[in-house]
């Protein structure tokens, strides 16, 4: 596993790309602690963040003193269909203070594609892109944004965050070794 996460992170940089953080995307948290200590590991010695969302792995890494979300994950794709504009709007006005993550999956598409995912057995998937890439450039979301005091970010913050975190790290280091290459 090893080898292959340091090609594939390997293969990002060579491309002239400048990685952020690693992420499992739908395998959560790597799928076990061993994966996600070695994931620590290779984002350490790489100065990238690690995203993580199940809170065994969060209660580890705010220990440790890693920005980590304060709150629940929110997936577009859970997110109804109708209205959509209305539900984020009271998702936003319902926002506590920390840090959020929201995975919405803007698009284009105007009908079903095959290499777009199927959310559910009636939707092809392009209606939750779509109407995510509808709302998030509409004068609303950004009006909403501004009422509530939302600040948007990427990862680039994160990684620098969990950069200076791992400075202050003291001796028994909560990273495992990693053999070298």
């Amino acid at each position: 596993m090893e080898r292959e996460f340091r090609a594939q992170i390997e293969a990002v940089t060579a491309s002239g790309l400048s990685p952020t953080h690693l992420d499992f995307h739908c395998l959560a948290d790597g799928g076990r602690e061993d994966i996600l200590d070695l994931t620590l590991a290779l984002g350490a010695e790489y100065g990238l963040a690690v995203r993580v969302w199940l809170p065994p792995a969060l209660a580890r890494l705010r220990e440790r003193g890693l920005p980590v979300v304060d709150h629940g994950f929110l997936d577009s794709f859970a997110v109804p269909l109708e209205d959509k504009p209305a539900h984020y709007a009271r998702l936003l006005a319902a926002l506590p203070p920390g840090l959020t993550e929201w995975a919405v999956h803007p698009g284009l598409a105007t009908g079903p594609h095959p290499r777009i995912p199927r959310s559910s057995p009636t939707d092809d998937g392009w209606r939750v892109r779509r109407t995510d890439y509808e709302f998030l450039v509409s004068p609303e979301a950004r009006h909403l944004l501004a009422e509530h005091g939302v600040t948007v970010l990427g990862y680039r913050p994160l990684q620098e965050a969990w950069r200076a975190a791992r400075g202050r790290v003291t001796p028994g280091s909560p990273y495992p070794p990693v053999v070298p290459r």
